[in-house]
């Protein structure tokens, strides 16, 4: 393998399938800070967040000969880490649920409605293109400008924005129920 900051995350992924260490160890360094601030905005506990990043890149490692190539191990790595936050927060509810005199339910509920969204945004931006997925991820979760989006993925503002905006639509009209079962839980509680 070549000097790892010139390898691409496809030579990486494939690398680390057959258990080479050092390429494994590129891939942390390049991902590690994305994904610890990813965790950190979700679960608002940074010694969790750097857990939870240790096990992200240990479920990688662990997981290694089912990586495929062909596949963005960028958006695994979101993906597995959007899972362990999700995990541990609806661990952390039901602790205190647990606890909680009932008017402080709604806080809960609160918290169960973000998990929600949360899978909820997960199975939709799966959903999409793959040109408006990589547009949605580059702008909300690693906080690209869309000038700065058009230039890595070499297309004009505009076809960013074009693809910005159907992926926006595409989110609140799959989302509506959503608000349906909140107002349903505000009741509730």
């Amino acid at each position: 393998m070549q000097t790892t900051e010139n390898v691409s995350d496809k030579q990486l992924t494939e690398s680390i399938r057959l258990s080479d260490g050092a390429a494994f160890k590129t891939l942390y360094f390049r991902y590690y800070e994305a994904i610890f601030r990813f965790i950190v905005r979700r679960t608002r506990e940074d010694e969790t967040a750097r857990d939870l990043t240790q096990d992200t890149f240990t479920r990688v490692w662990q997981n290694r000969q089912n990586l495929d190539s062909s596949q963005s191990i960028k958006a695994y790595l979101y993906r597995a880490a959007s899972n362990l936050a999700i995990n541990h927060l609806k661990k952390k509810i039901l602790r205190q649920a647990d606890s909680l005199e009932s008017h402080e339910n709604l806080a809960v509920a609160n918290n169960l409605y973000d998990f929600e969204t949360e899978d909820k945004i997960e199975e939709i931006l799966n959903g999409l293109q793959e040109k408006e997925r990589a547009i949605f991820t580059m702008n909300r979760f690693e906080g690209l400008k869309y000038a700065e989006i058009a230039d890595v993925l070499g297309v004009s503002i505009k076809t960013v924005e074009k693809y910005m905006s159907r992926a926006l639509k595409s989110l609140r009209s799959n989302l509506k129920h959503l608000m349906a079962l909140f107002i349903t839980l505000w009741d509730y509680f």
